[in-house]
């Protein structure tokens, strides 16, 4: 059901590939936060249950939907954050149908009860949900946190980014075709300060599931804290790719691929991309060349889109006067290029010969901008991929597999990859120290969304655990 805000404020939607205004958006203010929130407290407390099959039934209508739609969230998307049209489709919208049906399988196998010695213990959904997602990937994280709560059901009420609220308004639209009841996801656009805030305050929000900076999940955490509401936090990166000394010509130069195209995945605004390529000090000369000649392919307006607005074009260019002023070398790329008449493109840029105490080695740019760091060995490598405060993703690169894994063992982040970029729907994601608390996707990100209630029976009662019981729990 479709109602108009209550917020006054309008904000201009500006397309990042020219620079015009694409939309209108009317922002909803707390009155509108405290109505989406009212209703989702009363249909989680007072309201007919909605059981797992039918939800899941409903989430996979959904993944039908916008897989039949594609080419529809791909317009928008591209609108809204100026993804080149293939990237759009697959890399967006692909990867956010892969995510959802991934989320519906942990879901169909989870188990909701259990017993444990003579205990009963029972997973139960924990309440309304605030989900708060960024602009980078609109639909795809929007989708984690909503399938995820709904799977567990739990209804959400969605801030999308400011900037990104269209391709959220469209899942909405998908959402109730699926057969998701009215009220279980809202949508509300706004800005953080007055939307997501008035969401974070709300003193019937159980859960509170973001995606950003970290200087604002700190933020969050805060405020939700005051009330002992539970978070989950997935937050900012500096991930290293680790190239170690036994790879041959050829497997480096596949590394060095790999790590570039990631770095640079939707114009390097990717929360894990690996902006650290951390090579052996006497292969630096080799990863320069072959990094000169890799990145004069990725051509803005082409393969490589823009950054998402005029703001964020002068963030990401004052870090690479920053590093130029520092005495870092440049690789490839323009480090004080002009503002571009139509658009916010930027080439990409490589440094090196870079320091660790350099903010573009130590701070999240969210641009398409790589480091190379130099290491003298295994130890030294794994000690410059954890010198940061983050610790979400990462890369190592090796031969000897074995040793990879032992390298990849030692980093300090959520996830690390070995030999490439593989993909897994089903695995955690999220990071260690200022890169968040919790983590999204498989099993673990629906117990983000659960409580767990354990029943003694008194001796010589068999609880009955059913089938039914597994896949069709109450939370009354």
């Amino acid at each position: 059901m479709w109602t108009e805000p209550h917020g006054t404020e309008h904000i201009t939607l500006i397309d990042p590939r020219d620079g015009k205004p694409s939309a209108v958006v009317r922002c909803a203010d707390a009155v509108d936060v405290d109505a989406a929130v009212s209703t989702a407290r009363r249909l989680f407390d007072d309201g007919p249950q909605w059981p797992l099959p039918d939800r899941l039934r409903a989430l996979s209508r959904l993944a039908e939907i916008i897989e039949r739609r594609v080419e529809d969230f791909a317009d928008i998307i591209s609108v809204e954050i100026g993804a080149p049209a293939a990237f759009a489709r697959q890399g967006q919208v692909g990867t956010a149908v892969s995510t959802l049906r991934g989320i519906i399988e942990a879901a169909s196998t989870y188990r909701f009860a259990e017993t444990v010695a003579d205990s009963v213990v029972i997973a139960e959904p924990a309440g309304p949900v605030a989900a708060i997602t960024p602009w980078n990937f609109p639909l795809h994280q929007a989708l984690g946190k909503v399938g995820a709560a709904l799977a567990c059901g739990c209804p959400v009420v969605l801030k999308p980014s400011e900037l990104t609220p269209l391709s959220s308004y469209l899942l909405a639209e998908a959402a109730l075709e699926a057969g998701v009841p009215a009220g279980w996801l809202s949508v509300l656009a706004g800005r953080g300060e007055v939307t997501g805030r008035a969401l974070v305050e709300h003193p019937d929000i159980e859960v509170v599931s973001f995606t950003g900076s970290t200087e604002v999940g700190r933020s969050i955490a805060a405020t939700a804290g005051a009330r002992l509401a539970r978070v989950a936090l997935e937050l900012g990166g500096k991930s290293p790719s680790v190239l170690l000394d036994d790879l041959d010509d050829d497997a480096f130069a596949a590394a060095v691929t790999t790590s570039l195209r990631f770095c640079l995945m939707n114009a390097g605004q990717t929360c894990a991309a690996w902006t650290r390529m951390i090579v052996p000090a006497t292969r630096y000369a080799d990863a320069a060349a072959l990094l000169r000649e890799l990145a004069v392919t990725y051509v803005p307006g082409e393969n490589l889109g823009p950054l998402v607005s005029a703001t964020h074009w002068e963030r990401v260019t004052g870090f690479l006067r920053e590093g130029v002023d520092a005495g870092a070398e440049v690789i490839h790329g323009e480090p004080a290029p002009p503002r571009p008449a139509h658009g916010y493109y930027l080439n990409p840029v490589v440094f090196g010969r870079v320091t660790p105490s350099m903010r573009i080695v130590r701070e999240e740019i969210f641009g398409p901008v790589l480091v190379v760091q130099t290491h003298s060995g295994d130890d030294d490598a794994v000690r410059l991929a954890n010198d940061t405060c983050y610790g979400l993703g990462g890369a190592v690169f090796g031969a000897d597999q074995a040793r990879a894994v032992a390298v990849a063992r030692r980093i300090r982040s959520g996830s690390v990859h070995i030999n490439g970029l593989n993909g897994n729907r089903s695995a955690p994601f999220g990071g260690f120290k200022q890169s968040g608390i919790g983590r999204e996707f498989g099993r673990w990100g629906l117990e983000e969304f659960l409580e767990v209630k354990s029943i003694q029976p008194p001796p010589g009662f068999a609880y009955p655990i059913s089938h039914s019981l597994l896949l069709e729990e109450n939370h009354e």
